[in-house]
């Protein structure tokens, strides 16, 4: 992903949120509008809906 982008802006759209690790910035939307948006780790421990879904994704 990292080679492939370089030097261009990319958009990720994914359900599997291990894939967002290599990100610069997530940004997490709920009915259109952004509600949380930082680093992977950022996201990890800002204790909001992507940790929360994070965390869930890891229980399977």
């Amino acid at each position: 992903m990292r080679r492939i982008a370089a030097d261009r802006m990319t958009i990720v759209v994914t359900h599997r949120l291990e894939n967002t690790k290599v990100t610069d910035r997530i940004i997490v939307m709920e009915d259109g509008r952004i509600t949380e948006q930082g680093t992977y780790d950022d996201q990890v421990h800002g204790g909001g809906v992507y940790a929360e879904l994070l965390a869930l994704s890891h229980e399977r």
